[in-house]
């Protein structure tokens, strides 16, 4: 999910190219790092095309601060975070950080269980390990997306164990317009710029996200179709229901309701538990070179759910490089 594409993420859309008016933003994102030193969960490999980032990475050190909010009806998640990283070349790259979390219960879970309550916290330590090989004839971009075990699993904001993405993601340019596709393979199923879930999962699973682009400089408007394919048995902790605070947090007997994180903090089943496919649609906005505005939608076909999310995002890069005068 940010597939991983986000989130600094959108890699060839964010080089900065303007310095000016950015003051203020830019000591509220630096003060964010400073804080909770957080960085959000990313989509790890580029997603846009070829043409906009024809040199690949800029070598040399990398900062991205971004604020996502991810709204359902089962839910709204928050992440706020930077992340902190080095390119070693146009082709190589690497960033660390760590998410911090805002989590909203829907009125309709507190009134079945009062005992169900928001999550408010650090996430899990992440690294990407990105690859980016930008064509005019095939944009190819991937990343391994690796965490530790360091959020609190009873708010959802781990699952309790080490975790493991590789995300890849191919595209053409035909003008303005670039058909893409994502697909990797993990053993959770991560969160994307157009989805962010009201829970997480521990468990082996492919996904593939496939659409088009339209891109007009400052603007650009993408749609795609998704799909979770997951294979074994698969744990799924929910982020907007909480067991009892002196409880231990555990699944019970294997479950089919794919509404359980609803109900449950932890939930675990076969592969049908996880399964999952849709399809999302999205708008992006760059009036600088350093700021980038999203509006996305995503549909679940399986949960019923519609997921509305915006994010800000700041390209703050230049403040670790050698200015030119």
């Amino acid at each position: 999910m940010k597939f991983s594409a986000e989130s600094t993420k959108r890699d060839s859309k964010s080089r900065a190219s303007g310095r000016g008016g950015a003051g203020l933003f830019c000591s509220v994102a630096v003060l964010a790092l400073c804080s909770s030193m957080s960085a959000q969960s990313p989509n790890p490999a580029a997603s846009s095309p070829a043409k906009a980032n024809p040199g690949g990475f800029t070598p040399g050190w990398t900062l991205g601060a971004k604020f996502e909010d991810g709204y359902s009806s089962d839910g709204s998640v928050y992440d706020l975070g930077s992340a902190l990283g080095y390119n070693f070349s146009r082709y190589f790259g690497i960033d660390a950080g760590v998410p911090f979390y805002f989590v909203s219960t829907p009125s309709s879970i507190k009134n079945n269980d009062p005992g169900a309550v928001s999550g408010i916290g650090v996430g899990t330590f992440f690294t990407d390990l990105r690859l980016n090989y930008p064509n005019p004839s095939l944009n190819f971009s991937s990343a391994v997306h690796l965490t530790a075990p360091t959020g609190e699993t009873k708010k959802g904001l781990s699952t309790g164990h080490a975790t493991w993405n590789l995300a890849n993601h191919i595209d053409h340019a035909f003008g303005d317009f670039s058909p893409f596709l994502d697909f990797g393979a993990g053993n959770t199923v991560m969160d994307t710029r157009f989805f962010h879930r009201p829970f997480i999962t521990f468990g082996y699973n492919a996904q593939f996200n496939g659409g088009i682009e339209y891109d007009l400089g400052k603007f650009s408007f993408s749609a795609s179709a998704y799909d979770v394919a997951p294979w074994g048995n698969q744990t799924v902790i929910s982020r907007v229901f909480r067991c009892g605070s002196a409880a231990k947090c555990n699944a019970g007997g294997a479950t089919k309701n794919r509404q359980r994180f609803t109900t449950a903090s932890v939930s675990a089943g076969a592969a049908d538990l996880v399964r999952d496919n849709g399809y999302n649609a999205g708008i992006d906005y760059k009036p600088v070179g350093y700021l980038d505005l999203e509006f996305d939608y995503s549909r679940s076909v399986p949960l019923q759910l519609n997921s509305y999310s915006f994010a800000v995002g700041a390209d703050l890069s230049w403040l670790l490089r050698p200015h030119v005068r």
